[in-house]
Order: structure tokens, then sequence, then C-alpha cells
């Protein structure tokens, strides 16, 4: 078999991490080419559905961050009010995103790759705690416009941070990592 080359038409996603370090991800959706992979095009539709349904659930994360970083900077400002609908659609978008993860873990179990699901199930485990995170912003935003004492306040930002740390600490790997333990590079 030959190697495909580099995949074109790549989309790269500039996002944040919490709120500080800016990185790049990069996605491949329908770009890998139909007939790579181990063996029968029907395996290998399996395989691109997988990395396909992986990087849709990336993408979404990645609009999540970008999301909760707008009402991370709301609440700094002290417009609490302002903070809370970006910080809803957050956590909507997180919790969307850990299904997708999910789905596509399920889907490499299925055809029996492992390495592959490990990756998905690593994205679904630092989604569900960047959700928790998010949830303990928007519990922040809320309690800080309705006026709540300052103890209250202070121990949702800190489970907050707490929660994006150790977020910060599991590596997402972008859509390609999939497709390479896919045999789809």
């Amino acid at each position: 078999m030959t190697d495909p080359g580099p995949l074109p038409n790549r989309r790269s996603i500039v996002v944040s991490t919490g709120s500080v370090v800016p990185i790049t991800l990069a996605g491949c959706l329908s770009d890998i080419p139909v007939g790579s992979g181990k063996s029968g095009s029907s395996e290998t539709a399996r395989r691109r559905e997988v990395v396909t349904t992986y990087d849709e659930a990336l993408v979404a994360r990645n609009d999540a961050t970008t999301t909760r970083d707008e009402g991370v900077t709301a609440f700094n400002d002290r417009n609490y009010t302002e903070a809370i609908d970006p910080l809803e659609t957050a956590l909507s978008g997180y919790e969307d995103a850990e299904d997708g993860f999910a789905e596509a873990a399920g889907l490499a179990a299925e055809i029996d790759e492992e390495s592959a699901a490990d990756i998905c199930e690593t994205a679904v485990d630092e989604t569900a705690i960047q959700a928790d995170a998010t949830s303990a912003a928007l519990s922040a935003a809320r309690a800080a416009r309705n006026d709540a004492d300052a103890e209250t306040i202070n121990g949702h930002i800190e489970t907050f941070r707490s929660f994006r740390e150790d977020a910060e600490a599991i590596t997402v790997a972008d859509a390609d990592a999939v497709a390479s333990a896919l045999g789809l590079d």
C-alpha cells in the first residue's frame, strides 16, 4: 500500500485552555482517502466514521472552551449577568462534546481498535472535567449576580480553578492521532 501523503484541506482551530495558554488543534474530516487503512472499504468507512465523530466532538469542545472564556472574561469584568449565558452555552457544548467523544470511543471499540478507543476515552475524561469546571464557573456567576457572600462565590471560583487545572493536565489528542491509531495516516 502506498502512503497517501499529507492530508490536504485541514482546518486549524485556535483555542485557549482555561483562559491563559493558546494552542492549535488540527482536525481532518473527509480528507482521508477511501481505501487507505488496513483492509476493505467497509472497514475503512467505519474507521473514517470514528475519526469524523471524534473531530466533530473536538470542534464542539474547542468551541465550548472559547465560549467559556468569554463568560469568564465577563465575570472577571464584574458583568455577572452577562457571564451566565456564555457559561450555560459552554456547559452544553462540553456535554455535547463528551457525548461525541464517547460515541467515537464506542465506534472504535466495535472494530477492536483499542488504541483509538483509548484516545477517545481520554478526551471523554478531560471534557467531563471541563464540564465540571464550567458548572462551577456558572455557579460562581449566578451566586455573584444574586449578591451571595464572598465565601460562597470564592468557593465556586476555587472549584472552577481546581477542575480546570485537572483538565489541563490531560492532553486531548487531535483527530490526526485517532486517524493514525486507526492506520489511516
